[in-house]
């Protein structure tokens, strides 16, 4: 089995030094991906209360370059610290409130009638509410199965095509979702394609009642959200994102990765188990916090923690009642099964 890398302190085989001029864009120098993420995570426990371990998974997928699922009940904070991040994040801002009668142009934006300068009235896209840097949709299972569809494109592959014309979206693009629980009333469950274009999903649950207490008294909460002020850059998340994408893996942990894919095919009441998609997801994030933790290699327990967030609302249980919580406890029990390596 090979070896891991050497520790942080030392370099890596393959891994170069990246000085100040190398990192700057515009004349501004990109602070390090672990300087970054701090001050990210930072922003959203200043107003989220009690879920720190949801803000450092919400930074992840931002910075591994994916989209953000997050599912409970309502009133527990998941609109809040998806508007957080927004916030923290400098760029445009878009936020979709889902309801049953919202179409796909009201999402991605629709071909409409305008006069031109000859005086001739011709068809122009106008660009939807997705065409933001940071992209929030509000109760995403309140929307039809139609114009959920119409985000598949979107999450994939930042473009929206239209009227046979593909339209690039912003660079970064970001889309944090939120749902209700499938038993909540006027709710559609999120099909298996929609949910794979998620990185991603957390549910943050309530907060212990030390944390309740500061928002019910305003020292966190909605009430903060407007002291929030962008910590980064959009130039700077996307260089981010490329020395994410640069952390290295060995062969011992891609290894431990495709054990737990495969444990989840063949549990006994799974239905479908996590796809190699979910496989390269899980690596992505682990990379990032690798990365967040300035390492420049990911270790077992990066991908230890991450598992659950990336492969859960990727596993289909035979007789599921279309939520998420039954392939997140299979996934909990298949990290129990599988041993990680060792160096």
């Amino acid at each position: 089995m090979a070896p891991f890398p050497p520790p942080a302190s030392e370099h890596a085989p393959g891994a170069t030094d990246r000085d100040d001029a190398e990192l700057a864009r515009d004349g501004a120098t990109h602070p390090s991906v672990a300087d970054t993420a701090g001050r990210l995570v930072g922003a959203i426990d200043s107003v989220v209360a009690g879920h720190h371990d949801v803000a450092e998974i919400a930074v992840a997928t931002l910075l591994a370059g994916g989209n953000l699922l997050i599912e409970d009940i309502p009133g527990v904070g998941k609109t809040l610290l998806a508007q957080v991040l927004a916030r923290a994040v400098g760029g445009s801002f878009g936020r979709i409130q889902g309801t049953p009668d919202l179409l796909p142009g009201d999402v991605t934006g629709s071909m409409m009638p305008v006069v031109d300068a000859a005086g001739n009235t011709v068809l122009e896209f106008r660009p939807g509410p997705v065409f933001r840097h940071v992209v929030v949709f509000d109760e995403l299972n309140r929307a039809t199965a139609r114009t959920q569809s119409a985000l598949l494109e979107a999450a994939e592959e930042s473009t929206v095509t239209v009227d046979g014309t593909t339209h690039h979206l912003p660079d970064p693009f970001f889309l944090v979702a939120t749902q209700n629980p499938v038993e909540i009333a006027g709710t559609y469950g999120l099909g298996e394609g929609a949910l794979d274009r998620f990185s991603a999903v957390v549910t943050p649950g309530r907060a212990a009642p030390e944390f309740e207490l500061e928002v019910l008294t305003g020292r966190r909460g909605r009430s903060m959200l407007a002291a929030v002020e962008a910590v980064a850059s959009t130039d700077a998340i996307v260089e981010l994102r490329r020395e994410v994408a640069s952390v290295q893996l060995s062969e011992a942990v891609g290894a431990y990765v495709l054990r737990l894919l495969e444990e989840t095919r063949r549990h006994p009441r799974v239905r479908l188990g996590a796809s190699t998609r979910a496989g390269v997801s899980l690596i992505a994030l682990a990379r990032a916090r690798a990365a967040m933790q300035g390492r420049s290699y990911v270790v077992p327990d990066d991908v230890a923690t991450l598992a659950t967030a990336a492969l859960g609302h990727r596993v289909l249980v035979a007789g599921g009642d279309g939520s998420t919580t039954a392939g997140r406890e299979i996934v909990e029990g298949c990290l129990a099964q599988v041993a990680p390596p060792t160096p």
